[in-house]
């Protein structure tokens, strides 16, 4: 079994965006799944729905780190996790990303052509059930100082941002392996005119392709586009037909 794991909290988003993902994948899929939210609020659509508690000493998008662990979200031996941020657009076939092969021990995430220094991206990842338990397990044992490191040593610049990066070290620690998508199927958008203009020469150099996205046009390599920022570009035609 495959399973989609998202979370949603009210205050950044709106169930909409847990609702578009869910159908967007549904939209550009034939292959058989379970998605699975996460969630303060009954609104969103999903196959199963977790409480989200705001009591408790983990925080905000770090709750996602909940799903590698295999007592949670009714996993079973076997299952393939899927875990994915709700601010995407699928904008293409996804069957090929779905069921891409993993093995005990290995962390799929998406492949990047812009810089980045990290070498992974939280937005998705796909692992085994329960092969990757001690990137919860350990997280556990101490989330406050964990949801705060990387802000206090000055690698990201917001609070409680991070949660990748944690990701990236425990994956390092034990020698876990790191794969990645080709980096075509991806494209990052934001709300800003002139820097989609450089994203786009950025895609067309690396590809040798005309575009990335031109007016209505999405280039036929892309699966997601991965919008920067909450609310980003969601506004924008070719957005909303694919959203």
């Amino acid at each position: 079994m495959i399973k989609i794991c998202t979370v949603y909290f009210e205050g950044t988003y709106t169930p909409d965006y847990v609702v578009k993902l869910y159908e967007g994948i549904k939209r550009n899929s034939s292959v058989p799944f379970e998605f699975i939210c996460l969630t303060d609020n009954n609104d969103v659509k999903a196959d199963i729905k977790l409480p989200y508690n705001h009591y408790s000493n983990i925080v905000k998008h770090w709750h996602k780190l909940k799903f590698f662990s295999p007592h949670f979200a009714y996993q079973n031996p076997g299952d393939d996790i899927i875990i994915m941020d709700i601010d995407q657009v699928i904008v293409g076939n996804i069957d090929e990303l779905l069921t891409w092969p993993v093995e005990d021990g290995e962390l799929l995430t998406y492949g990047q052509w812009w810089e980045n220094k990290l070498g992974i991206n939280g937005g998705f990842y796909k692992f085994k059930s329960g092969s990757l338990n001690f990137v919860w397990d350990d997280f556990a044992l101490n989330p406050e100082y964990w949801q705060l490191h990387y802000y206090n040593t000055g690698e990201v610049h917001k609070k409680y941002y991070g949660e990748q990066n944690y990701v990236k070290w425990k994956i390092l620690e034990h020698k876990a392996k790191l794969t990645k998508t080709p980096s075509e199927w991806l494209c990052k958008y934001t709300d800003d005119f002139v820097q989609n203009l450089e994203l786009n020469n950025m895609y067309m150099q690396k590809f040798n392709t005309d575009y990335m996205i031109m007016g209505d046009n999405i280039n036929d390599k892309l699966k997601v586009i991965h919008f920067t920022g909450v609310g980003r570009g969601i506004n924008e035609d070719y957005l909303r037909k694919n959203w």
